[in-house]
């Protein structure tokens, strides 16, 4: 559960930005089990970012600011990492030229092998 307003607001953005891919799909969109579990991380490291960023300013000693400084370099390049997980957008069609390159690579590989089964 996130408890920091920050953390309620990306996740707010998230289910809207699902919400936008549903209406533009016409048919209502779900988080998977998988990007569940992620919006749960992201809410628990934005939570740990608020918690490191409100003791950094609330302490003068200097190594302290400066091993927090440093835990929240980690926290937020984790955060970047989670985000790119959840994409609730969906997928762009495939252009003409992946569609015949799939279609050459299909033939190549699904081949009629009936003649070089006799030949063995």
């Amino acid at each position: 559960m996130p408890r920091s307003a920050e953390s309620r607001k990306v996740l707010a953005a998230l289910d809207a930005e699902l919400a936008a891919a549903s209406d533009r799909r016409g048919q209502r969109m779900v988080w998977t089990a998988a990007e569940t579990a992620v919006l749960a991380l992201i809410s628990s490291t934005i939570d740990r970012k608020v918690w490191l960023r409100r003791a950094w300013s609330r302490t003068d000693d200097v190594k302290l600011r400066l091993k927090l400084s440093a835990e929240l370099r980690l926290v937020e390049t984790s955060l970047a990492r989670l985000l790119k997980h959840v994409t609730p957008d969906v997928p762009a069609p495939p252009s003409l030229q992946t569609v015949k390159a799939r279609k050459a690579a299909n033939a190549r590989w699904h081949r009629d092998r009936s003649g070089s089964d006799s030949a063995v």
